[in-house]
């Protein structure tokens, strides 16, 4: 008696949620790294400036054209109304999943952009004076840390309904 296996490789719609999922987490990691160089830098340490420009570019970049498109090309596929689409098989699952729980999900990850684009431009148009007046470096911290929170919280609303298709 023979026995046959399918090794299943992923599909398109999990390498696109996949690029979405590593995309999000190294705009964490670059966020934090930002904190980290806001927070233990000096304006006299050559090359601050810059790299909060240059973090802070990636960074929006990252979120307006990588996370979205690839956030995009993923949730048309989730969002199918088809019986076997990921988002009807998570909604027939679990009940902490719902049709408000993916639609807060999905919109309100929309803000993102709009505040990495903020803080970019608050970093290109105050350069040097973000450590020389409190004030400006107070308001750029805390709207960082709030976005962090935030990119963490989405990422975490993310993570719950494909881990649920995933064991399914």
């Amino acid at each position: 008696m023979k026995v046959f296996i399918k090794l299943a490789g992923p599909t398109s719609l999990d390498l696109i949620m996949y690029t979405h999922s590593f995309l999000t987490i190294s705009i964490i990691m670059i966020a934090t790294v930002f904190i980290s160089v806001l927070f233990f830098s000096t304006e006299q340490r050559k090359g601050t400036v810059k790299a909060l420009m240059i973090l802070a570019l990636i960074t929006t970049i990252f979120v307006f054209i990588l996370v979205n498109i690839t956030g995009l090309l993923g949730y048309i596929d989730y969002r199918m109304a088809v019986p076997d689409s990921p988002k009807t098989i998570i909604l027939g699952l679990s009940p902490f999943v719902h049709e408000v729980y993916f639609e807060t999900m999905e919109y309100v990850s929309l803000l993102g952009p709009i505040w990495a684009t903020l803080i970019t431009w608050l970093v290109w148009h105050y350069k040097e004076k973000i450590f020389t007046n409190v004030a400006i470096k107070s308001t750029i911290s805390v709207l960082v840390i709030l976005a962090l929170s935030y990119a963490l919280v989405i990422a975490y609303t993310g993570i719950v309904p494909t881990r649920i298709e995933a064991i399914h």
